[in-house]
């Protein structure tokens, strides 16, 4: 028994060890590009083991192991990103860096959440506080260039006073008027922001917040679309419009789609006209796949790509540079 016994324990250490080395885990390539708004890290690893990942400078986060496979996705950003993946089997752990690499931000948040606002607030006023505002703006950009609306009416009075006596009378009815027309355009002015500030509280659930932490959330949840933001350190890195199958074969889904995808559009300083052209095609080819699986079409327009995804139950644009 004593001859048997230290064969036994040598027996029972390699056994560890093989048992250590079933211990797996594989990541795919260590650098990887963002696509769409993220970067997507999949792999395999062992049944029971517990995933999580860490990027460099973040907290850990732990990852839902299905079966041996994982799949991680990692907010685009400005910057390179330096992604550790750990594989924990009891007192085992593996571990693997994976590089994500920078890409370009649409714009700074606040200029595009500012002007796609202004859009939709706009868009809902009546045709006629539409024009009252469109007078306003044009006689406010006229002011601005005109030196001679600084001066108060005092000293336009005082300036009238000093000319000869001929040309007195039809100066001081020129200051009236213009007197008259200043007041009668405050008085519009009051009247559009109450429009504006009512037609924003109207359309609140259909506006872009005005702050938002760092990460992938939906920023404007509709019946018929839903829009989705990668907002990272003031910077819109990403954007994505979700519109469900189902909402594209009514008249009102495909109203909203179009106003919110022109908006958007826009607002990220691509040529609508040249998307929607190109989009239309893209839509004409998917109805007449056959295909049941996702597939993605590129669309670009001034610096600005386009991707888009159909599945069985929704249509996927991500917008990004």
């Amino acid at each position: 028994m004593k001859k048997f016994l230290p064969g036994i324990i040598g027996l029972a250490a390699i056994f560890a060890l093989a048992g250590c080395g079933n211990q797996k885990l594989t990541v795919g390539a260590s650098t990887k590009t963002p696509s769409g708004m993220v970067a997507v890290i999949k792999g395999k690893t062992n049944k029971d083991a517990k995933i999580s990942y860490q990027v460099k400078g973040q907290s850990k986060k732990s990852v839902k192991n299905t079966d041996g496979a994982y799949v991680i996705e990692v907010p685009a950003t400005t910057k390179t990103q330096n992604v550790t993946v750990t594989s924990k089997k009891g007192s085992t752990t593996i571990a693997k860096k994976v590089t994500i690499k920078k890409t370009k931000a649409l714009a700074k948040y606040q200029t595009i959440a500012s002007k796609y606002n202004q859009a939709v607030i706009g868009m809902s006023l009546s045709k006629s506080t539409q024009k009252k505002a469109q007078k306003l703006a044009a006689a406010e950009k006229k002011a601005k260039a005109s030196s001679s609306t600084a001066t108060s009416a005092a000293k336009a009075k005082a300036a009238i006073a000093k000319l000869p006596a001929s040309q007195q009378k039809k100066a001081l009815a020129k200051l009236q008027a213009e007197q008259k027309e200043m007041l009668a355009l405050k008085k519009e002015a009051k009247e559009v922001q109450a429009a504006m500030a009512s037609a924003k509280k109207k359309n609140k659930d259909k506006l872009l917040p005005t702050s938002l932490n760092n990460g992938v959330q939906n920023v404007i949840t509709q019946k018929n679309y839903t829009v989705r933001a990668n907002y990272q350190d003031k910077n819109l890195m990403g954007l994505t419009l979700i519109v469900p199958v189902k909402a594209m074969k009514k008249s009102s889904g495909q109203k909203d789609f179009g106003t919110v995808f022109a908006l958007l559009t826009s607002e990220v300083g691509a040529k609508p006209k040249s998307v929607m052209k190109q989009f239309k095609k893209v839509q004409k080819d998917a109805k007449n796949s056959t295909s049941t699986s996702t597939t993605t079409h590129v669309i670009k327009s001034n610096g600005v790509k386009f991707q888009v995804g159909y599945s069985t139950t929704h249509l996927y644009i991500y917008i990004t540079r």
